[in-house]
C-alpha cells in the first residue's frame, strides 16, 4: 500500500494540502505526526473537539493517521487516532514527557495502542514512549504487524531518536515507521528525520532534519 508520510512544520495546523495530495496521488494511507492539529501544548487551552476533525476526515477516502490534543472525561490527552471510512480508533500516550511539561497538561494513557485494521494488526507508540522497550514488548507479544511511532523529537536530541527507531525494530523483530517533525515553535525546535526502519534494523526510507516534506513509501 501507498503510504504518505507527512513531515510537517510544527506551526503548519493546515492539515488539507497534504490529505488532497495523497487523495491525487492514490496513496492508501496518510500519517500525521504527534499533536499534528495543534503543535506542542506547553500549558493546558482549548482545543478542538474529536467530532470537527472527524468532520473533515469524512471528506477523503483515505486511511489517515493523526496526532491531535483530545478532550476527554479523564482530561486531555496526547492522543494518536486512526480513520477510515467513519470509523476511528484512539491511542493515548502512556509516557509523558516532563520537560514540555506534558504532566500538567495531559492524562496519562493506560492501554497499549492496537488498532485492528484492513492492513493489518497496527501498533502505536508516541514520542516519548519510545525510551520504553515494555511498550515495544507489549506490542509485540499482542501479534501487531508494524509499529507506528508519531513524534515531536528535538533536533537537539536526534540522533537518539534514530538510534531509538532502529533499536525498538531491531529488538521487536517489527517494521517501525516513526513520523517527526520539523520548524521552531519558540520553544524547541524538531528535528525531522521521519524513518522507515525494518526488523533488522534497516533504514528503508528517511526524510531530512529541516524539511516539510511527504515521503512517500510501500507498506
Amino acid at each position: 500500500m501507498k503510504a504518505h508520510l507527512v513531515q510537517k512544520e510544527t506551526g503548519n495546523e493546515d492539515l488539507g494540502p497534504f490529505l488532497d495530495r495523497a487523495q491525487e496521488a492514490g496513496a492508501g494511507l496518510v500519517c500525521f505526526g504527534e499533536l499534528a492539529t495543534s503543535g506542542c501544548l506547553y500549558e493546558p487551552r482549548e482545543v478542538a473537539t474529536l467530532e470537527s476533525h472527524l468532520e473533515r476526515f469524512r471528506m477523503y477516502d483515505l486511511r489517515i493517521m493523526v496526532g491531535l490534543p483530545l478532550k476527554t472525561d479523564e482530561g486531555l490527552r496526547n492522543t494518536y487516532l486512526y480513520y477510515h471510512k467513519g470509523a476511528h480508533q484512539l491511542y493515548h500516550k502512556i509516557n509523558l514527557f516532563p520537560p514540555m511539561n506534558e504532566p500538567g497538561i495531559y492524562a496519562p494513557g493506560q492501554h497499549p495502542g492496537i488498532w485492528e485494521t484492513d492492513f493489518g494488526r497496527i501498533g502505536a507508540a508516541i514520542c516519548y514512549d519510545l525510551r520504553f522497550p515494555e511498550i515495544f514488548k507489549n506490542l509485540v507479544a499482542r501479534k501487531v504487524d508494524l509499529i507506528f511511532v508519531p513524534a515531536a523529537f528535538p533536533k537537539a536530541r536526534i540522533n537518539d531518536w534514530r538510534e531509538l527507531l532502529i533499536e525498538r525494530a531491531r529488538e521487536s523483530r517489527c517494521r517501525i515507521v516513526g513520523i517527526n517533525a520539523v520548524g521552531d515553535d519558540g520553544t524547541n525546535v524538531f528535528g525531522g528525520t521521519t524513518m522507515v526502519v525494518d526488523p533488522e534494523g534497516n533504514v528503508l526510507a528517511q526524510a531530512d532534519e529541516q524539511t516539510e516534506t511527504v515521503l512517500e513509501v510501500e507498506l
